[in-house]
């Protein structure tokens, strides 16, 4: 794959765009021995050799990173009155031009997939791609046997949200919770990813939701080693099972 010199810095942790064009103009960047300083050159990272400052450099196209997100931060690369998320990364991470694969509010915890791969992105986010979310969720009242029967098969054949909207076919189950009695907490599966869509649910429901995290996108789970706020790259098996999705 052919991709530009700057872009492929950039996600390699060596600054933003702007700082690149900067260090080619001031080191010694050579591909395959020969002097680059136009950030608009192109390379094929599996065929070129790429070298700074006579040092060899070992270069990845592609960063995905999973991040625990905590409650208060908002998912956005930036805010003028909140934190963000990729605020939340440590160095080269940092320095690297990532963004989210989708968004969770800002009261929302969990698994967030971060990176550089806008097809993947496109392709995890496009109405149609029908990759499953997985939700966490505590409720402000406790359904009763008879109310969550009732609402688990609304689920199933397609909860309506207002006039205009019916979601597509979710799984809702009981759970067990350390932080609550377990008929109020629950696993909301769903293949959409509209606007404050599990709250809207529970809500057309006759319930509230008072906790919610995002514990798994598809079949890549948040691990629960990973406090919240930190982050960690993906295993080769946790990229391949996202890139494979179709």
């Amino acid at each position: 794959m052919v991709v530009r010199i700057d872009k492929i810095l950039a996600a390699n942790g060596l600054g933003s765009r702007k700082d690149i064009r900067r260090l080619l103009r001031k080191e010694d960047f050579r591909i395959n021995g020969t002097r680059v300083t136009d950030a608009g050159t192109l390379l094929d990272p599996e065929h070129d050799a790429l070298s700074r400052n006579g040092e060899t450099l070992h270069l990845r196209t592609c960063c995905y990173l999973m991040l625990n997100k905590p409650a208060g931060v908002v998912t956005s690369t930036a805010d003028p009155l909140h934190s963000t998320v990729m605020e939340l990364l440590p160095p080269p991470f940092s320095a690297m031009e990532l963004f989210p694969i989708g968004r969770l509010d800002l009261d929302t915890e969990g698994l967030l997939i971060i990176t550089n791969d806008g097809a993947l992105t496109h392709r995890l986010t496009a109405p149609k791609s029908a990759c499953i979310k997985s939700y966490y969720l505590e409720t402000a009242e406790p359904f009763t046997e008879n109310a969550f029967t009732a609402a688990r098969i609304a689920c199933a054949e397609g909860l309506p949200l207002g006039k205009n909207f019916t979601c597509l076919p979710a799984t809702f189950e009981r759970t067990t919770s350390q932080r609550v009695k377990t008929e109020w907490a629950f696993l909301m599966h769903i293949c959409e990813g509209k606007y404050h869509q599990v709250k809207k649910m529970v809500k057309a429901l006759g319930n509230e939701v008072v906790y919610l995290k995002r514990i798994a996108m598809g079949d890549v789970t948040l691990d629960p080693q990973l406090p919240a706020g930190s982050c960690r790259e993906l295993t080769p098996d946790e990229i391949s099972i996202l890139t494979s999705h179709n």
